[in-house]
């Protein structure tokens, strides 16, 4: 086995890296990687393994800031950056041992006091906790999704109890009727970067978040790396943006990955047109289904959402910390609390 570390995407084959991580979820893509580093928001790193020349494992991970116990405890995650997918892809428990040695190598040159493997889905969880050693446990706020198996748009509607379907048509027609908002679909990012980046940053200022807040080089990296793939849905009453929403689209799978609200024109209820025209425009290019993120859970569990669980492992360099944290995180499962 040849274990090596770098600090950008472009070492490893796009084909090779694709084949690896799989082509559905967008977010792990080395287009995605590559939009990420080139807009500057994140500081990946990356571990590779390679048998017989071959990519067989690796894991992508980045610097956060966190406290607990009052104290600063930086980590060094283990995910997909600025997203809500794993990135721990191992098939052996003996490729999962050499991964850890990689990212431990990068933690210490990092500096930072704990090492946290993020986004793993229940299959993945229950593999990997199996495979390395000293790791607590705990849960991650669930993400949520539709499965499309939908002839149309009313075929959806249908699917929804009474009242949830009278609440859509009539914010639908409202919408189209009344008020004369338009959808635009587009993959000309850039044109529309400053609009965006305007319209969410309402949104990390209502919950006192900018670590993603996407930038205007953000957008302009993303159109150079996936036009192809992103767009975004913005809607207008006459010339005015109301809201928007990034969508990554594979032809599997729909994930939708950040808004923006005018908070000026909520009784608009464009925030809650986004998610129909979504769920719309999903159906119509024949989508399994369709990601919303983190959230606004009943809400979205109304329009027909269910829940993902997410799971995360965590350990710090620390023994006696370490001691200390699995009580700490034993304890807040059983309370329910749930971590970003």
């Amino acid at each position: 086995m040849n274990l090596y570390t770098t600090d950008t995407i472009r070492d490893i084959n796009e084909k090779e890296w694709n084949t690896l991580v799989g082509t559905d979820y967008l977010e792990r893509s080395h287009a995605w990687y590559r939009t990420v580093e080139d807009s500057g928001m994140r500081k990946v790193r990356y571990v590779f393994l390679r048998e017989n020349k071959r990519l067989t494992a690796a894991a992508c991970c980045y610097v956060m800031d966190q406290q607990i116990f009052n104290m600063d405890l930086s980590l060094l995650g283990v995910g997909c950056p600025l997203g809500t997918s794993s990135a721990f892809f191992s098939r052996t428990p003996e490729q999962a041992r050499m991964l850890l040695k990689g990212l431990e190598e990068i933690q210490e040159k990092e500096g930072t006091r704990r090492l946290t493997i993020l986004n793993l889905r229940k299959e993945e969880f229950t593999t990997v906790k199996k495979w390395v050693k000293g790791f607590a446990e705990f849960s991650k706020l669930d993400n949520t999704y539709i499965d499309l198996d939908f002839i149309d748009f009313e075929d959806y509607l249908s699917s929804l109890d009474g009242s949830a379907r009278r609440s859509v048509r009539k914010t639908l027609n409202r919408a189209q009727k009344r008020w004369g908002i338009k959808p635009v679909f587009t993959n000309n990012l850039t044109t529309w970067k400053e609009v965006a980046h305007r319209l969410q940053g309402y949104i990390c200022e209502q919950y006192n978040d900018r670590s993603t807040h996407f930038t205007k080089q953000f957008y302009e990296a993303l159109e150079k790396n996936m036009k192809e793939n992103a767009e975004l849905l913005l809607l207008f009453k006459d010339s005015i943006p109301l809201v928007f929403g990034l969508s990554l689209n594979s032809p599997e799978i729909s994930l939708h990955k950040v808004v923006g609200v005018d908070p000026q024109y909520r009784e608009y209820q464009a925030y809650f047109l986004l998610y129909y025209e979504g769920i719309k425009r999903a159906i119509e290019r024949r989508q399994k289904r369709i990601y919303y993120g983190l959230t606004t859970y009943e809400f979205k569990e109304k329009i027909g959402c269910k829940r993902e669980e997410l799971f995360g492992l965590t350990r710090l360099r620390n023994p006696i910390l370490n001691l200390a944290l699995k009580p700490y995180v034993a304890v807040s499962k059983l309370s329910g609390k749930k971590f970003r």
